[in-house]
């Protein structure tokens, strides 16, 4: 009986002094001067309850309902989702399986001023490309209170885990409406498993059930991508689709509009009669050629395809009038040794112009030996290449540039190779390039 409320005493000066502590960190995280205004309340769910009862104002709330009360019903244990004011967000008891989103348990910042806590790009999280204007994520650190690390499959600091509380360091909620609940389920099929230990010993549930259920669980997420993924490609081939026919059918009227304008002028200018049939002749085989491919529905639906079938392409679509490549991992040899590029975005816009963006190994403003700020040194493949996005031939160009990424020349690299993490381990594969 003496142990027992020994005990007890010694839980109970524990909380309190917990509870001392947020407090505390509470009143840092807020600024100064302005009005304190909390943090909306977290969306719970239990295995009983898979609907909850917590109100949501989020847009996308029911899509993370959802995806809370499948992971609560099959693991048989309660989950929650906070969002958080100044990106802080107190780590809770071992009730549940708390969900942070882009926060800390810690203030980034001490009272709205003093910024503790740096912000980083991160282009893409899980494997999946994060949004152009939401793609900041809060930096890994050793600051007191921080949880563990937990990485993706890209090596990439993604969360943290501290007891039963998982934290997402990217802005989950900011991303396409269709991507947030893949990850959402993504994040808690890596986080789970570091936290089992705590939820076996604070709430008893069985090792063995939640790593079955985990197992299944993540076949259903993966199975959700691809779907997703499937989903995105058709939109992508449509858009593909008519991109083209829009661009081929300007081509055509003003090609038409051309045309006539040489062919009244033919008769008054006699002096220009050699050149302008020359581009008369030119004008017609253009259109010709442009024709054939009005009625292409189904051989530019077969491009894209063909763009996406490209040996080292993750993923091909079309927007705001080009033609954009995500590659995989991308490997180099030179005097014996591997080196990681990294994972390349390439943009073939109609114009002609094309930008080479590195999405996770960039030096400075160097992309790739041969690339500066996104912008390749194409050499003598320039010309070329201009040709090709010209005649709307996108996979020979796209075939290009992508034996363009593989090819390191050491006689005229703009940063050497050697500057690039070397490739040791079996994690670090890719698709090798060659010197």
């Amino acid at each position: 009986m003496k142990n027992t409320s020994h005990h007890a005493l010694q839980n109970s000066r524990h909380r309190f002094l917990t509870a001392t502590w947020h407090a505390l960190l509470t009143r840092a995280s807020f600024p100064l001067w302005d009005r304190v205004v909390p943090a909306p309340p977290p969306l719970q769910v239990h295995p009983r309850d898979p609907e909850g009862n917590s109100p949501t104002t989020h847009p996308d709330g029911e899509a993370i309902r959802a995806v809370l009360s499948r992971y609560a019903a099959v693991l048989e244990t309660p989950m929650s989702f906070h969002t958080a004011l100044n990106r802080y967000s107190p780590p809770a008891g071992a009730d549940a399986v708390h969900v942070h989103t882009f926060a800390l348990p810690t203030p980034p910042m001490l009272f709205g001023a003093w910024p503790r806590v740096p912000m980083l790009d991160l282009p893409l999280a899980h494997g999946i490309l994060l949004k152009s204007d939401a793609y900041r994520a809060l930096a890994p650190g050793t600051q007191l209170g921080r949880g563990c690390l937990v990485l993706d499959g890209d090596g990439h600091a993604v969360g943290e885990y501290l007891g039963a509380n998982l934290y997402c360091l990217f802005d989950l909620l900011s991303q396409e409406p269709a991507w947030i609940p893949v990850l959402l389920r993504r994040h808690l099929d890596l986080g789970i498993p570091y936290m089992l230990p705590r939820l076996v010993a604070e709430r008893g549930v069985s090792a063995e059930r939640v790593t079955d259920g985990l197992c299944l669980l993540r076949n259903e997420t993966e199975a959700l991508v691809r779907a997703c993924r499937a989903s995105l490609c058709q939109a992508s081939r449509q858009a593909y689709i008519r991109a083209c026919q829009e661009r081929v059918a300007e081509e055509i009227r003003f090609l038409h509009a051309e045309i006539t304008f040489l062919e009244d002028g033919v008769e008054e200018m006699a002096r220009r009669t050699t050149a302008d049939t020359r581009r008369l002749r030119e004008g017609y085989r253009r259109v010709r050629t442009l024709q054939g491919r009005t009625d292409g529905t189904e051989s530019g639906g077969r491009e894209l395809e063909r763009l996406q079938a490209l040996p080292g392409v993750c993923q091909a679509g079309v927007q705001d009038g080009r033609i954009s490549l995500t590659t995989g991992p991308i490997l180099v040899e030179h005097e014996g040794r591997r080196y990681r590029l990294g994972r390349f975005h390439v943009d073939l816009h109609f114009n002609g112009d094309v930008r080479i963006r590195n999405l996770t190994d960039r030096m400075g403003p160097y992309d790739h030996p041969h690339i500066h700020q996104e912008r390749p040194c194409l050499g003598s493949i320039r010309e070329g290449i201009a040709k090709l996005l010209g005649e709307f031939q996108f996979v020979a160009a796209a075939e290009v540039l992508m034996d363009f990424l593989h090819t390191v020349n050491p006689a005229d690299w703009r940063l050497p190779v050697l500057q690039w993490a070397e490739a040791v381990c079996e994690a670090d594969r890719g698709v090798l390039a060659t010197t």
